[in-house]
């Protein structure tokens, strides 16, 4: 269990820098605003060429192959709801590096999943 719960946290972390990466990368990018083929493609080279989003897409792999650990060791119906703890890291990453703000509807939002995080987490 220790080491499940190990590697799971690693990947919520990981999967937390993926998010805040790739929407640091985006920012940088800028919006979407046409959509016809020729613009779209060079917004979509723009997008995977930014450092931000592809240090975020070495993030997500990372996320996605300490997953498949834990579910070689833990049952999903256990680590998909532990995995909720990313919307907490999330939000603070968010606030660190993005200056996002979090508004209180959110964080309480936020709290009523890490309490069900914790029922999940004391039913190993």
């Amino acid at each position: 269990m220790i080491r499940a719960t190990l590697f799971l946290w690693v990947a919520v972390l990981a999967s937390s820098l993926s998010n805040v990466l790739t929407r640091r990368g985006m920012v940088a990018v800028g919006p979407l605003e046409d959509y016809r083929p020729g613009p779209l493609v060079r917004y979509g080279l723009a997008a995977v060429t930014n450092k931000h989003v592809l240090l975020g897409l070495v993030a997500g792999a990372v996320n996605f192959l300490l997953w498949l650990i834990v579910l070689s060791w833990a049952d999903v119906s256990w680590a998909l709801p532990m995995n909720a703890v990313e919307y907490v890291v999330t939000a603070v990453l968010a606030i660190a590096w993005l200056k996002e703000r979090v508004s209180p509807r959110r964080w309480g939002a936020i709290g009523l999943i890490t309490v069900g995080v914790a029922c999940v987490m004391g039913s190993w």
